[in-house]
Parts: structure tokens; C-alpha cells; sequence
């Protein structure tokens, strides 16, 4: 959450008014995944064959976190899990993987 309202201290700095730069007196529920976007990080929601409905947060230089969207579960949801994944990877160092199963030889990395 630190590194979230540093983001936004950095970008309230532009001198351009909060409407101008899209932003709204409301936190953000994903300000986690704002921080990382600002940083230069990157997410990516989609197929990372053979996985359907993939949803991974990139740092710039190692991956945070890898979702599998659940049966019935929104964008909206699954946004919000990776917004908390990538929270707990920045905070306790621990990324969260549901993509790589451990007793596979395969593994999917985002490059």
C-alpha cells in the first residue's frame, strides 16, 4: 500500500488537476496493480496456452503472480485476487502460482 500512495503523490505532482489525469477523490480498489502499472510493470489477462483465463502481474523484472480464473468467477474478481497477490508478493516476497503445477516438468513464465 506504500509504494501505491507514492505512485500517486509522484503523479499528483504533474500540476494537471485529479479529472485531467482520470482520477476521482475514491481510492482505488486496485492500487496495487496501479502501483505496479506506474512503476512500468505490466499485467496480462488472457490465454497462456494451454491456460484459459490466465491473469499474471510482471514487475519488469520477475513475475509476481499467476492466476487460473476460477468457474463463475468475474473479471472484476479476478482482477481484485491479483490486485492481493501482487500485494502479498511485494510485502512477503511470496508469489502466488496457480498456473506451474510442482510435479510438472512444464513451466509458463511471462518474458
Amino acid at each position: 500500500m506504500i509504494r501505491a500512495c507514492q505512485s500517486r503523490k509522484r503523479h499528483a505532482k504533474s500540476g494537471n488537476p485529479p479529472a485531467a489525469r482520470g482520477l476521482t477523490s475514491q481510492p482505488s480498489a486496485l492500487a496495487h496493480l496501479e502501483a505496479l502499472l506506474d512503476d512500468g510493470g505490466q499485467i496480462m489477462l488472457g490465454t497462456v496456452k494451454p491456460i484459459v483465463g490466465a491473469a499474471v502481474a510482471h514487475d519488469g523484472s520477475q513475475t509476481l503472480a499467476m492466476l487460473k480464473r476460477r468457474p463463475g468467477e468475474t473479471v472484476e474478481q479476478l482482477l481484485q485476487r491479483l490486485d492481493r497477490a501482487v500485494y502479498t508478493a511485494i510485502d512477503t516476497g511470496l508469489r502466488v502460482d496457480e498456473i506451474n503445477q510442482p510435479k510438472s516438468d512444464v513451466r509458463y513464465t511471462l518474458k
